[in-house]
């Protein structure tokens, strides 16, 4: 089984441990992505993937098919192309080697779609860069930046499923260093861009204080996880509406607020937040929600478990945990948890019962409106 290799492969270089400890990983890759992806017009900002943590799920039965787990909106080329190929043949196309590989993180849809590798460090950065130049990447469109070809110019000659750097329709890769992540794009310009020195995601005090809530999540492993705008929440609402112009949490508050009359019953306007599909010897999801003080978060908090009971479905239903949780410039998130018992390590009904929903544009658990 291709898979089954893969997974082998990735669990000789780490072991997994008890508790949600690699919490550090995902707050790594939200420290590299650009805090303008809040702006996105769309409630699904920012996907992150831990490669280690899927390869786990296969860790005892070699018939299981880790990827099958990932569901993610962003179309990250790497991943794909990791699912489907033998370690030996993707490491050979990858530039590096999964021993160095931690996590995935993307955001946007083609043709402007950006992905990071999460790697060990600086020096592992670099040193795949310097691996795609022997691989006849060139320095493309601006400095720091290489790549394998014309941008947007498509080869069918050149597909390759184990290539990570051509896209599914032969298409050329750019990639540059931002510190211990390589930003891979379609074009040289956006990926000169996302490795810029800026603001970061992981720096907005909206995602500091939906981070500080997973802090308190249940155990286990974040397998995959969703990085949210209210949006999730809006269904059937113009999201320029409630998108403020200015920065201001303040101004955002009052645009959310300004759309609940017409969205029925729901929970309080978030700020944003994090969703995460978690795995233990049980599996999961926690949710964790930004919003301006912890007596709204709270409130927050205990419409969601009873949301849950009515809305997310038999397959779902497991021991639930709520609490609130202070965070970054006197926000407070409100944290919602629940473990379920399963045979499945390739689908988590939990995480499927948030993310679904809002696929489908349907009101989910997670929808705005007057409570």
């Amino acid at each position: 089984m291709r898979r089954s290799a893969i997974a082998a492969s990735l669990l000789l270089t780490a072991s997994m441990p008890a508790l949600a400890q690699n919490l550090e990983a995902l707050r790594d890759g939200l420290a590299h992505l650009p805090a303008s992806v809040l702006t996105q017009k769309h409630g699904d900002i920012a996907y992150f993937i831990d490669v280690k943590a899927i390869a786990a799920l296969a860790a005892d039965n070699s018939e299981v098919r880790p990827f099958f787990r990932t569901m993610i909106g962003t179309d990250i080329n790497a991943l794909r192309s990791l699912a489907q190929t033998e370690p030996a043949e993707w490491e050979a196309n990858a530039g590096t080697s999964l021993d160095k590989l931690r996590y995935f993180t993307g955001y946007g849809f083609s043709p402007n779609l950006v992905s990071f590798w999460g790697l060990t460090g600086e020096t592992a950065a670099t040193d795949q860069i310097e691996a795609l130049k022997a691989r006849g990447f060139k320095t493309a469109g601006a400095p720091g930046v290489v790549g394998n070809g014309e941008p947007m110019h498509y080869d069918p000659e050149k597909m390759d499923p184990s290539d990570p750097w051509r896209s599914s329709v032969g298409g050329a890769q750019f990639a540059a260093a931002s510190g211990n992540n390589v930003v891979q794009t379609q074009a040289p310009m956006d990926a000169a861009v996302a490795a810029a020195r800026q603001p970061r995601l992981g720096e907005n005090p909206i995602v500091m204080t939906a981070l500080a809530g997973l802090e308190s999540a249940g155990d286990g492993e974040i397998v995959q996880a969703v990085v949210i705008s209210p949006i999730f929440g809006l269904g059937g609402i113009d999201p320029a509406s409630v998108l403020s112009p200015s920065a201001s949490i303040e101004e955002t508050r009052k645009q959310i607020e300004a759309q609940m009359a017409a969205l029925g019953k729901g929970i309080p306007p978030y700020l944003g937040g994090i969703v995460a599909d978690m795995q233990s010897d049980m599996q999961g999801v926690a949710i964790s929600l930004a919003y301006p003080d912890c007596a709204i978060a709270q409130k927050a908090a205990d419409a969601l478990a009873q949301r849950w009971v009515e809305m997310a479905g038999e397959a779902a239903q497991g021991e639930v945990e709520t609490d609130i949780a202070e965070g970054a410039d006197g926000l407070c998130a409100a944290v919602f948890d629940v473990m379920i018992e399963t045979v499945d390590p390739e689908q988590n009904p939990a995480y499927r019962a948030v993310i679904e929903p809002y696929m489908r544009r349907v009101p989910g658990v997670l929808q705005i409106g007057e409570s």
